[in-house]
């Protein structure tokens, strides 16, 4: 059992996880990533209440391997603690981290929430792309607020730059039920959610999925009592936290596009300490980091691993 959670959350059964393909994402001679977001929100909404815009959305990024620029490939050994330090701004608003050129409160260099937590050291924060820092939703109007759920972690509701689709009614775990979407199974289900098997959905997400979750935001939280499936925006009120998770939505881990958390040394979804023994954490993409400056440039560190920027 590692890291700490909170008892008598509300227990759900979870399918076991499978292997997922190796990810990799195009980018031309120069480096610069060529995936290009088609999006029904507006990551850029005047009305998220946190979010100023970048200097610059261009990034440097390198392939889906998460090799450094130093080509070290490995990042600095943790502290003899077993404690992953995951800062990536170094907590200096003059050093913010964007999402396609926006920047919103988890990377903002801030500690929005007052936690003494502060962007992707906290647990709340799924990545840049999130504007919510006490809840795992992201606090961005409208955001994957679709019964068809395309990947979830690129900062934009669309299929159309990532080729990703899971209908949220298919799926008995009801996780769409506070947001309109509530389970059918429906005749057509098999084929609706064919998508999110496909490769195309396959090697543009799972490079941005953080151990322990799938494409579609159901991630794996273990507790004393068991494993808990948390759908990520699923509550409407920002109650859904790791200091709550009662408030959260159950779902159904997709096995075929996710990234589960099985490895021996894996810093998993909702944990800040290795297990005994490790000194840096193993990831299935990206390199093991302490912060961002040990990965590629513009890449940030989450969960102990680098992940490229988000088209948002």
């Amino acid at each position: 059992m590692r890291g700490l959670f909170i008892a008598g959350a509300a227990l759900f059964l979870v399918p076991g996880c499978g292997s997922s393909t190796p990810a990799t994402t195009d980018t031309d001679a120069s480096g610069t990533s060529l995936t290009t977001a088609s999006s029904t929100t507006d990551a850029t909404d005047p009305t998220a209440p946190t979010s100023t815009t970048a200097d610059s959305a261009t990034s440097d990024t390198s392939p889906a391997t998460g090799s450094s620029d130093t080509g070290s490939g490995t990042a600095a050994d943790a502290s003899s603690t077993g404690v992953a330090d995951t800062t990536d701004t170094n907590n200096d608003p003059d050093d913010p981290l964007d999402c396609g050129g926006t920047v919103y409160a988890c990377g903002n260099g801030e500690d929005d929430d007052g936690d003494g937590l502060v962007d992707l050291d906290d647990p709340e924060c799924t990545g840049p792309c999130d504007d919510d820092e006490s809840s795992f939703a992201t606090g961005l109007p409208g955001d994957n607020m679709d019964c068809k759920q395309d990947c979830f972690f690129d900062g934009n509701s669309g299929q159309g730059d990532d080729g990703c689709i899971w209908n949220l009614r298919c799926d008995p775990e009801n996780p769409g039920a506070n947001i309109g979407c509530e389970y059918t199974g429906n005749n057509n289900c098999e084929n609706e959610s064919q998508a999110s098997w496909d490769q195309e959905c396959i090697d543009f997400c799972l490079p941005f999925v953080p151990p322990g979750c799938d494409c579609f935001g159901c991630c794996i939280v273990d507790t004393p009592e068991g494993e808990v499936t948390v759908f990520l925006n699923s509550d409407e009120d920002g109650e859904c936290s790791l200091e709550n998770l009662e408030a959260c939505q159950a779902c159904t881990f997709n096995e075929m596009c996710g990234n589960p958390c099985d490895g021996e040394c894996e810093l998993c979804f909702g944990q800040d300490e290795l297990p005994p023994g490790c000194d840096e954490a193993e990831c299935d993409f990206g390199d093991p980091c302490e912060s961002a400056a040990d990965c590629s440039t513009d890449w940030y560190c989450l969960q102990g691993c680098c992940h490229p920027p988000p088209p948002g």
